[in-house]
């Protein structure tokens, strides 16, 4: 966090009305790339209309937004102290805050959260004629598991692993998501992850050319909710896409607002405080953004500090 104090005016004698302008606080705030959703559900947009939002409400703070590539890439800028606050998938903010992820040096410590958002849905695409029906079917094929630093990366090598498949066994590409719709519509690609609300536009594209949903389900399925709990069973309704007549049954994690331990209390209060004051506005733009209050709590690393004293407010007000 910067603090930038201003000066204080002070007036004379009997005159003394206050004129001192709060210290502002600047607080950088990740986005996502475009392809995984539709403007109106993907991390970019909700990024840009919270930040917007923030700032008409929040008359102390100055919102700075910066890109990202994905869930991997906010949390490995807010571990090393390049950003504040970010939106990143449940499932990889609880490997990188248990465990660490692949490359860095340990647990990724520095993590705290302030609510647990909207369910994504993780979908699988394959191309039109490629014979894939299922998760093992995969083996041999050419495989986009998501664009370098995205969550999307770490939840298709689980899946894989829950399905006892190894990664040799398969050609995995790091693709950007409108990159491997265009590949899978070529005929380049033979099937695809994404996770992401729906309608995806990757998706969309990808279907719009003959490709097919996938079902995610089963034992292998069951196995791997057994030991990452916070995977949901979900769906996705039909017609969503081109060509599909059913819906499609899958998993699906949360999102989280994830911010950084030593973020100044008083902003990260301020921050979740104003987060269920401006969430009709920004739903009203149509973002999809999903904010229950008593999921909200719910996230897979501890809350910041400034998070659980407005949530113990809150229930101390109910």
């Amino acid at each position: 966090m910067l603090l930038v104090p201003t000066a204080a005016v002070a007036l004379a004698a009997c005159d003394r009305t206050p004129a001192m302008d709060q210290p502002r606080a600047l607080v950088r705030l990740t986005r996502g790339l475009p392809g995984a959703s539709p403007s109106p559900t993907g991390f970019d947009s909700i990024g840009t209309a919270l930040s917007a939002a923030y700032e008409r409400a929040l008359p102390t703070v100055d919102v700075e937004t910066r890109g990202s590539a994905g869930s991997l890439d906010t949390l490995k800028q807010i571990q090393r102290g390049q950003a504040d606050i970010g939106f990143a998938l449940a499932d990889v903010t609880y490997v990188a805050f248990s465990h660490g992820i692949e490359g860095s040096h340990g647990p990724f410590d520095r993590l705290r959260a302030i609510a647990a958002l909207e369910l994504t849905s993780l979908q699988l695409v394959v191309r039109k004629g490629s014979g894939i029906r299922a998760v093992p079917d995969l083996i041999g094929r050419k495989v986009g598991i998501g664009p370098t630093g995205s969550g999307t990366v770490l939840t298709s090598r689980l899946i894989l692993r829950a399905h006892a498949i190894d990664e040799n066994e398969l050609t995995t590409i790091e693709l950007p998501w409108n990159e491997a719709a265009r590949r899978l519509v070529e005929g380049t690609l033979d099937a695809a992850f994404v996770n992401a609300g729906y309608p995806s536009e990757s998706i969309a594209e990808a279907t719009s050319g003959g490709g097919t949903l996938l079902d995610l389900e089963g034992p292998a399925i069951d196995g791997l909710r057994s030991s990452y709990p916070f995977y949901r069973l979900t769906f996705i309704p039909p017609g969503r896409y081109a060509g599909q007549r059913k819906a499609v049954r899958t998993i699906g994690v949360s999102s989280v607002l994830v911010t950084r331990v030593d973020l100044d209390e008083k902003v990260v209060y301020e921050l979740t405080k104003a987060l269920f004051r401006i969430y009709p506005e920004i739903a009203a733009q149509r973002v999809s953004m999903e904010l229950v209050p008593e999921e909200a709590p719910a996230t897979p690393i501890p809350l910041h500090e400034g998070a659980a004293r407005y949530y113990r407010e809150r229930e101390l007000t109910r």
